[in-house]
């Protein structure tokens, strides 16, 4: 079950890396339009101050994703003694990019909450959709999200050797 999951995973960076190309290549996303759960809860009694906390947890979330990269502490769950020297630098390498690009992600949209927390607008949240067209407008942008397509890409990948080659305990 646990390797359907990372399978599931990478497919999933799959589809987003192919959207952060998209936009990196010109083509239109979603709009840029807040997503509605961000409007309804910034509506709600106390609802700035959880969209508050929640723009933290993101951001947080991001700058883990940056840990995680750094410390490549994920090569300690994997059977490493079943790959090849060269499968396990390109693991590390497909790791390290692939969670560095997950932290710009999550570190741009914990942003994008945070502000509208800030300004109690909720049309300042964008989610994924928004915060990569937003990096897209931006100066290099375009080169930065194909940085970030390229990275999430990676990811994808990382997950199907995760998929396969993860110490998984039996229950």
């Amino acid at each position: 079950m646990r390797r359907l999951d990372h399978v599931l995973n990478g497919l999933f960076h799959a589809g987003l890396a192919f959207s952060a190309g998209q936009l990196a290549l010109g083509s239109s996303g979603s709009g840029g339009s807040p997503d509605d759960w961000t409007a309804t809860l910034m509506s709600q009694p106390l609802g700035r101050w959880l969209a508050l906390v929640a723009g933290a947890v993101i951001f947080g979330a991001g700058l883990y994703q940056f840990y995680k990269a750094y410390k490549a502490d994920f090569r300690g769950e994997l059977k490493s003694h079943e790959m090849s020297r060269r499968e396990e630098a390109w693991t590390t390498c497909s790791g390290r990019l692939g969670y560095a690009a997950r932290g710009v992600v999550f570190g741009v949209i914990g942003v994008f909450l945070l502000q509208a927390a800030l300004r109690a607008d909720p049309q300042e949240a964008r989610g994924l959709g928004g915060a990569l067209e937003t990096m897209a407008r931006q100066p290099f942008g375009p080169y930065l999200l194909g940085l970030v397509a390229a990275g999430l890409v990676a990811y994808g990948a990382f997950m199907f050797v995760v998929a396969r080659y993860r110490r998984i305990e039996p229950a």
